[in-house]
């Protein structure tokens, strides 16, 4: 498991995709590398913009966003999470964006390009957005492929 702690300003998307893409297998990278920039551009957006009664308005007032990588080699998964101090539940996906629109492509990417995803809230407030990458089985040194999969995810972003 390998984190990342960044401030929600914009410029931290990059930072985030320079320092994950080669932590992560060449087979998965540009889907976990592009999932990892809309989750965190949403967090940087949406989710640690400071409340409008704070009377700044502009996203980077919130606290640090964290990103998490878990590469299962021998189980065959990458998991994703970012962690951010919102407690906004992540909407649901919309069906259709209309092709001149701007945004709102980031959750339809999410659901083509992951297996798995969802949200957890935590503990301390906030929540851990993660997205689960299934890889070609890879036996492991032990003879058999794990299936840790989501719950490795989980367990990450439990959040105290």
């Amino acid at each position: 498991m390998t984190c990342l702690y960044l401030p929600p300003v914009p410029a931290s998307v990059g930072a985030a995709r320079r320092w994950a893409a080669p932590l992560l297998p060449p087979d998965v990278r540009d889907e976990v590398v592009l999932v990892l920039s809309e989750l965190l551009t949403n967090a940087v957006t949406h989710a640690a913009a400071p409340p409008p009664s704070s009377g700044t308005g502009a996203a980077g007032g919130g606290e640090e966003i964290e990103v998490e990588v878990v590469v299962d080699l021998g189980g065959g998964h990458v998991a994703l999470a970012v962690t951010d101090p919102s407690d906004r539940p992540l909407p649901a996906a919309p069906e259709t964006v209309e092709p001149e629109a701007d945004h709102g492509r980031g959750l339809l990417l999410l659901d083509t390009l992951a297996q798995d995803h969802g949200w957890t809230p935590r503990a301390k407030g906030g929540k851990c957005v993660w997205a689960l990458f299934r890889r070609p089985r890879v036996p492991s040194r032990y003879g058999r492929a794990g299936s840790r999969g989501a719950a490795v995810v989980r367990a990450g972003c439990a959040g105290v």
